[in-house]
């Protein structure tokens, strides 16, 4: 039997995931042997057809971080960039709130002096303005975490129970 190209891998893959083809079926169409695509499929963590969602998430993610096809020391590069552009992210998230931290510091110190010459108008103008920006910035922390998909639990593997029936 032939071995496939990288590309074909890909098809092969893709049209399991997409639509739960079974292995026989896909050796048959690719004319591959069917022990060699359960062996990649379960190395590779293929999808069976069930869980669509996952499978575009996983695609979605190959083609921004441009891994799609490509040999191994490229998508090797390709997967440092984008480990650098969220690092990155999580660097400044991390710097993020001491500006916030800052404002809100900053609004109780005016609203003490403000207290102090009875103009309570100014000080709670202040603690309002750290109020929305700390909510703002946490809003856009949030949007950032969930387009970089800083916050997805890793994949799991499946568990496999093996039930045993002693003959009586």
């Amino acid at each position: 039997m032939p071995r496939l190209t990288t590309e074909q891998w890909a098809d092969v893959r893709a049209e399991r995931e997409a639509s739960g083809t079974s292995f026989g079926a896909l050796s048959a169409k690719f004319g591959i042997d069917q022990a060699a695509i359960c062996r990649r499929a379960k190395k590779e963590h293929w999808g069976d057809g069930q869980d669509v969602a996952e499978v575009i998430r996983r695609k979605v993610n190959e083609k921004v971080n441009e891994v799609v096809n490509v040999s191994p020391a490229k998508k090797a590069e390709s997967l440092d960039a984008a480990a650098e552009r969220v690092a990155a992210v999580v660097s400044r998230h991390r710097d993020e709130p001491q500006a916030a931290r800052e404002r809100v510091y900053a609004g109780l110190k005016a609203h003490k002096a403000a207290v102090a010459k009875e103009d309570k108008v100014l000080a709670f103008e202040d603690l309002k303005a750290a109020k929305i920006a700390a909510e703002t910035l946490a809003i856009i922390q949030a949007m950032e975490r969930k387009a970089w998909g800083l916050d997805q639990t890793e994949a799991k593997t499946p568990t496999v129970v093996i039930e045993r029936s002693y003959g009586r």
